[in-house]
Formats: structure tokens, sequence, C-alpha cells
């Protein structure tokens, strides 16, 4: 990616200020190597999704980031349905079922705010992350392929959701030849 087409904000953090119809600015997270080696639809598509309706503070994009179905692989926005904000399913990663989902809940800012760091520590602590990451379901070869094969089937049957929730995951969480 070209630089020029960014402002550096701090070691790992590009900016591009609003231009055209983007409504708000779009952020990169990345290391300058990072930059210089992802392609130029990143740019192209982290602004395109700065123009969407009811986007919130900014259009961003992770270290990881690269080119998508319209919205990057790798990008975050949050949309406020009061501003007319909308879904977008290349945004919520449609085509392999990776796992993002909407939530959509009765809470506000000002409720939220009094306990955000409790709130982030907790999700920290509840959430596994990363490869190695210290989660407590282990797996031997044979459950592997079951839960692969098995989906989110398999997680609901081991008590980790409801059958509700295979109602709300596209294909009921599982695809055949996946």
């Amino acid at each position: 990616m070209d630089l020029n087409l960014l402002k550096r904000r701090g070691p790992d953090e590009w900016h591009i200020s609003p231009h055209g119809n983007m409504r708000v600015p779009a952020v990169i997270y990345a290391s300058e190597a990072l930059i210089r080696d992802m392609d130029e639809k990143v740019y192209e598509q982290v602004t395109n999704v700065a123009t969407l309706p009811g986007i919130v503070r900014a259009s961003y994009a992770m270290p990881d980031a690269h080119w998508g179905y319209g919205f990057p692989i790798g990008g975050v926005a949050a949309f406020d349905p009061d501003l007319g904000g909308v879904v977008s399913a290349g945004g919520v990663g449609f085509d392999i079922s990776c796992g993002v989902r909407a939530l959509r809940t009765g809470l506000t800012v000002e409720d939220l705010q009094p306990v955000k760091e409790q709130l982030a520590e907790a999700l920290f602590h509840r959430i596994p992350a990363g490869v190695g990451s210290t989660g407590k379901v282990r797996l031997d070869r044979h459950e592997m392929d079951a839960m692969l094969t098995g989906g989110a089937s398999w997680a609901v049957g081991k008590g980790y959701g409801t059958h509700e929730d295979l109602e709300f995951i596209e294909e009921h969480g599982r695809m055949s030849g996946a």
C-alpha cells in the first residue's frame, strides 16, 4: 500500500481523513512493514466502509487486514440503528461462517460507561484468543474430527450453547463440505 495515502498517528496507527462520501475517518492498525505489504484494495475497502449509513466513530482495519467482499477481512465497524445503521453481510463474514455475530442489547453507553474496564477484563478472561491460548477445552484427534464435522451442533451437545442458538447461525452452524 502507498504510505502517501495515509497519515501516521503512532508507531502502528495510520489514519485516512474523511474525503469524498466518507462519513468518518478510516484507521488501520499495522506496522509500517505490514502496511507496505497490504493490498491497495484494503485502502479502498476500509474507506468504502466509512461511507456506510449509521457508521460510528471510524472504519477500522486490523493488522491482518486483506481485501474481502466489500468489507475488508480484518475490518471492524459499528453502526447505530438510530442513525440509519446497516448490517453488512460482508462485515459479518458470510462466506465461510467465520463466527462473527451481531448482538443487540437494551444496554446504553450510559449503562456501560461505569463498568467498561471490568467488562473488558471479564471478556478478556472468558474468551480464548490466539494460537495456543489457554482455553479449557482439550480435544483428541477423534473429538477434533467430531467437532469439525458437527460444527455448532457439536458445541451445543457439549453444553456450550443452546438449540435456540443454532436458529441464529448461518446454516445452523454446520456447512456440509466445509
